[in-house]
């Protein structure tokens, strides 16, 4: 044996991977495309990893507080631009409140028919704010099943 390699990839093997490992390479941002995207990563991305700054959902309320404590800490936008990283993180990769949203926003959000969120907001109003899922769960007219789909994206406070 003279030290050289005996296994070798044809170029032609190997230049995909090289393309595909270099595309990878380059992909650092997990965020969908949307309308706020790029504020996102304007506003958000000097100082993290877009993994950090998804990894909990929250609220529109939540993110809210969460970007202005961001500004208060140094992060820089235009009220526009704060106005799109709320919704876009909102939309994305938010929760909704049971307790203030209107039947519209549950509709949207859980994609529940009309139907379930007026059963919602109409149990709601009757007997006050849900206190957790087990009692969401026991809304005449709403599908337990759908509702244990969304779990995740459901929040009882802020």
């Amino acid at each position: 044996m003279t030290g050289k390699s005996h296994f070798q990839l044809p170029l032609t093997l190997l230049t995909p991977w090289l393309l595909f490992a270099s595309a990878a390479a380059g992909q650092d941002s997990p965020l969908p495309a949307g309308s706020g995207k790029q504020a996102v990563e304007k506003v958000c991305k000097g100082c993290h990893e877009m993994d950090t700054v998804i990894q909990v959902r929250r609220t529109m309320i939540g993110w809210q507080d969460m970007v202005q404590d961001m500004v208060s800490r140094g992060a820089e936008g235009s009220d526009d631009e704060l106005s799109a990283v709320v919704q876009y993180l909102t939309q994305f990769f938010g929760k909704i409140n049971v307790n203030t949203a209107t039947a519209k926003e549950l509709g949207t959000f859980l994609l529940l028919t009309d139907k379930e969120t007026q059963a919602i907001v109409d149990y709601r109003e009757t007997n006050g704010n849900f206190k957790d899922f087990e009692q969401l769960k026991t809304v005449p007219g709403v599908s337990a099943e759908r509702l244990q789909a969304k779990k995740e994206l459901i929040a009882f406070n802020r």
